[in-house]
């Protein structure tokens, strides 16, 4: 018997449900990759559940105390709520919420079952772990424990799941771009498990691509030039929290960090490589799918100028580290050096290299003219962007 109730929830659109007989025995959402086994609801929670307490609950003995920085007793749950929030290409996504006697602990439990989505998961895992020392752990789930489960159908019928518990970002949402029924541009709506009622102000949505420059420029390695990538607004891989008119962001995925140059950048063409960092950013930040799911769109030329900000301050914080890097006025310069003619060459290039989903170059390529000329200038304002 359990040291302390646990109950297992269900997230919709019309809020949390409890996942009794009824819902435990509905199918769960599946991704692109082929189940033989498709889950439901009921099984699935047993086996978060199964993995929380089994050998003495071991996983909460070695996950509470990394998150709470502090030695906890089992004596101090009260209960646990175990909700069924996501189900994406790669994961199922619960969140974990355990009732201590002064605080309310809540943790993120990322789920696989193919064995594609299962190695995506062990090689996410690592890279969490990697780069949980690095200058962009702050913005990046802190990754705690990693192990497997057993989905039991029946006495005879199981698969294993493997999962990984992470830092869950309470009060932060999804946002994608969307229509204004005043015509474009398009604008930026916060998703919060319901219908998207908030619209970031135009500050605000500033605020937010400021950050996510700064973010995946804090996560570049300075000397291999590995990055954070492949990313995708569609994908819900940023989320935002909105506190009155300001705004916080945070980077929830790493599916893969490399070098997007062959061979890797060296010390001759270091300037090439952020260039190449810079542009191919640019271009993908722009980009997402109307409501995270319909058709490709393109934010607003005036995210740039706050993208620049944040790439340069982030920029100016990694050189203090790294001595061998052009200083923030240095590559400055140099991004003031180049003419549109010449961005426009990059960008071709860029475009090709950067390519997440089917059929972006032919929505991105009728963009780069503009897309170069609304970069230069906002390369060439006279603003002070570097200290």
């Amino acid at each position: 018997m359990d040291p302390f109730p646990i109950h297992c929830w269900i997230n919709t659109p019309a809020g949390l449900m409890a996942a009794n007989e009824e819902l435990a025995a509905v199918p769960m959402p599946v991704g692109p990759f082929r189940q033989e086994l498709p889950l439901r609801y009921g099984p699935y929670l047993e086996a978060i559940s199964s993995f929380l307490t089994q050998d003495h609950c071991r996983a909460l003995q070695r996950v509470l105390p990394q998150h709470l920085q502090r030695a906890v007793s089992l004596s101090e749950i009260a209960k646990i709520d175990i909700i069924s929030e996501k189900h994406g290409a790669l994961y199922h996504v619960a969140q974990l919420r355990v009732h201590l006697q002064q605080e309310i602990c809540r943790l993120a439990i990322n789920v696989a079952v193919t064995p594609q989505q299962q190695a995506f998961l062990e090689n996410e895992y690592e890279l969490l772990t990697l780069l949980s020392t690095s200058n962009g752990n702050q913005f990046l789930p802190t990754p705690y424990l990693a192990g497997e489960t057993t989905y039991r159908v029946d006495a005879e019928l199981s698969r294993t799941l493997k999962l990984f518990i992470v830092e869950w970002f309470n009060d932060f949402h999804e946002f994608h771009l969307g229509k204004d029924a005043k015509g474009p541009p398009p604008i930026i709506k916060v998703w919060d498990g319901g219908a998207p009622g908030l619209r970031l102000k135009r500050q605000q949505g500033h605020a937010l691509y400021h950050r996510a420059a700064a973010i995946l420029t804090a996560c570049l390695d300075g000397r291999s030039f590995r990055q954070i990538y492949p990313w995708h607004h569609a994908a819900g891989d940023f989320i935002v929290k909105v506190e009155g008119d300001s705004v916080d962001l945070r980077l929830i995925t790493v599916r893969d960090y490399r070098c997007l140059l062959s061979p890797e950048p060296d010390f001759e063409n270091l300037v090439a490589a952020i260039l190449h960092f810079f542009l191919n950013m640019s271009l993908r930040m722009r980009l997402d799918r109307l409501d995270g799911v319909g058709e490709l769109a393109w934010a607003a030329p005036d995210c740039l100028g706050p993208l620049l900000a944040g790439f340069l301050q982030s920029w100016e914080r990694k050189t203090q580290a790294n001595a061998h890097l052009p200083s923030c006025r240095e590559l400055l310069d140099v991004l003031r050096s180049l003419n549109q003619d010449e961005w426009l060459q990059l960008a071709e290039m860029v475009g090709e290299d950067g390519l997440v989903e089917a059929g972006e170059l032919d929505f991105i390529k009728p963009l780069l003219a503009d897309h170069v000329s609304e970069l230069t200038t906002a390369i060439n304002k006279d603003l002070a962007l570097c200290g």
